[in-house]
């Protein structure tokens, strides 16, 4: 295996496109396979009480080239407590959006899932070791799926064309 980088070391140093893909599909495999496990973690953080002061799709950076390359993103703050001890946050969902003018819904749709409770507080996800660290949105099924995909596919794909 590591004489076969090496190989592709050299042929992505020379611009060879196997060399390239290389490096790609592994670091996409490295970057998704950790997203993927970290979003699995966080699905069994456990849930707090908390109070959302805001939630709402903000303007993110600047532009004066017009709305359409305008970028937004969500923008919350909520309080919840752990152990007795208070805690504000601002992280709506592991999944950080970005998204420009015209796909300011999916932000939108993002900030809808956040689960109110019928005495009007909201659940926060929090790390247990960290508790400072927290969410409002748990990491769903599809979207694990199409992490795990996105770590997998370009993997199979290349061993399947060059191996």
């Amino acid at each position: 295996m590591v004489e076969y980088a090496k190989d592709m070391w050299v042929l992505a140093t020379e611009g060879e496109k196997q060399g390239v893909l290389f490096f790609v599909v592994i670091y996409a495999f490295v970057v998704c396979l950790y997203s993927f496990l970290r979003q699995v973690l966080i699905t069994q953080w456990p849930v707090a009480k908390g109070f959302l002061k805001s939630a709402s799709v903000e303007e993110w950076g600047s532009t004066t080239m017009g709305l359409s390359f305008q970028d937004y993103k969500a923008d919350s703050l909520y309080v919840y407590q752990v152990s007795e001890k208070t805690y504000q946050g601002k992280r709506v969902s592991p999944w950080v959006i970005v998204a420009s003018h015209n796909a300011r819904f999916l932000i939108k749709g993002q900030l809808n899932n956040i689960k109110e409770n019928d005495d009007g507080t909201v659940d926060v996800f929090y790390n247990p070791r960290k508790p400072e660290k927290s969410y409002l949105v748990k990491p769903g099924f599809f979207g694990m799926v199409i992490t795990f995909g996105i770590a997998v596919l370009p993997l199979y794909f290349y061993l399947n064309a060059y191996l």
